[in-house]
């Protein structure tokens, strides 16, 4: 299989072809992950509640709301 790789001198067409290659690797490693595992990794990766839920199909309040579950069992698992 040989890669394509976009001629110098065209940025947009670059950044284009960079960022597509990237969402495909994004999508493919969480593919078989539940979406509140995937909401934890795009989180932790640095990713912003609108970002995250528009790689898995939700929407920015449903994430903030999981986020914050997800951060008050992570508390409660550090006290004990």
């Amino acid at each position: 299989m040989e890669l394509f790789v976009p001629k110098k001198g065209n940025d947009a067409s670059s950044d284009s072809y960079l960022e597509k290659t990237m969402k495909a690797l994004l999508l493919a490693q969480l593919g078989n992950m539940k979406q509140r595992d995937q909401i934890r990794l795009l989180d932790r990766a640095g990713f912003g509640q609108s970002e995250i839920a528009a790689v898995v199909a939700s929407n920015p309040k449903a994430v903030s709301v999981r986020l914050a579950e997800i951060r008050r069992e992570a508390r409660k698992t550090r006290k004990h």
